[in-house]
């Protein structure tokens, strides 16, 4: 069941994924990605993401646009990284994935916590309704009351 849960959250991010390489195609947008066990209790998912590099038409500017670690023991998502481009930003992509994965996690019962965040983007993300984890000063938690 739990690595069922995690083949069908890496299809769910790739699937919303999919149709941004059309959408910024002059900027040959791709991804690829990454999935395997850490460990009995844990999972890790990893999005790369490759553009065209803004100096070099020949090369091509790798990225992490999303990783995280399915936390089996605790019932729980862990965002540690979700970047998202200049040239796709202000678009609601980074919030439209955090959305999804959020409501796919609250199916099974699971938690979705941003964790290892920088201060500009915890508070961001407080101001939009998130849950500041006790005795932590860079992670909340995603609820139903978060606008996203």
């Amino acid at each position: 069941m739990e690595l069922e849960f995690c083949k069908i959250l890496e299809q769910l991010v790739i699937d919303y994924l999919e149709p941004l390489k059309e959408q910024y195609s002059n900027y040959n947008l791709n991804f690829e990605s990454l999935s395997f066990p850490q460990d009995d209790d844990s999972y890790m998912i990893e999005i790369k993401g490759f553009h065209k590099n803004e100096y070099d038409d020949t090369k091509t500017t790798p990225f992490v646009l999303l990783r995280l670690f399915v936390l089996f023991e605790c019932n729980q998502i862990h965002i540690t990284n979700i970047f998202i481009p200049s040239f796709m930003k202000h678009n609601g992509i980074g919030k439209k994935l955090i959305q999804k994965i959020f409501i796919l996690a609250n199916v099974v019962k699971y938690s979705l916590f941003l964790v290892d965040m920088v201060p500009s983007f915890y508070d961001k993300m407080i101001a939009r309704g998130a849950s500041p984890c006790i005795d932590c000063d860079d992670a909340v938690e995603i609820t139903p009351n978060t606008l996203l």
